[in-house]
């Protein structure tokens, strides 16, 4: 393991947990765990969760949501045709 973060609360009500991470991805939860890691952080019976906010977002997507159409496959596929559709219609401005 790269990081455990020992002892948390999570979310879903469970507590005293143990997050076990590896090249950045979560790969156990458990109470107790027994293995080691580079860094290991003590997390003192205190709330762990996601990010309350998602900062990746697409700032051009904001003004031009529903432009030409919306994506109703939801594909990369389907967006980059989208994007072909209004970069005519695009301005400086």
């Amino acid at each position: 393991m790269d990081l455990i973060i020992r002892n948390a609360n999570l979310p879903d009500g469970r507590s005293g947990i143990d997050i076990g991470i590896k090249n950045g991805k979560i790969v156990v939860l458990e109470s107790s765990l027994s293995a080691k890691a580079t860094e290991e952080i003590d997390a003192s019976g205190k709330l762990v969760s996601p990010p309350f906010v998602d900062a990746h977002f697409h700032m051009d997507a904001t003004l031009s949501l529903g432009l030409p159409r919306l994506n109703q496959s939801g594909t990369l596929l389907e967006g980059i045709a989208l994007w072909g559709e209004l970069k005519p219609h695009l301005t400086v401005e």
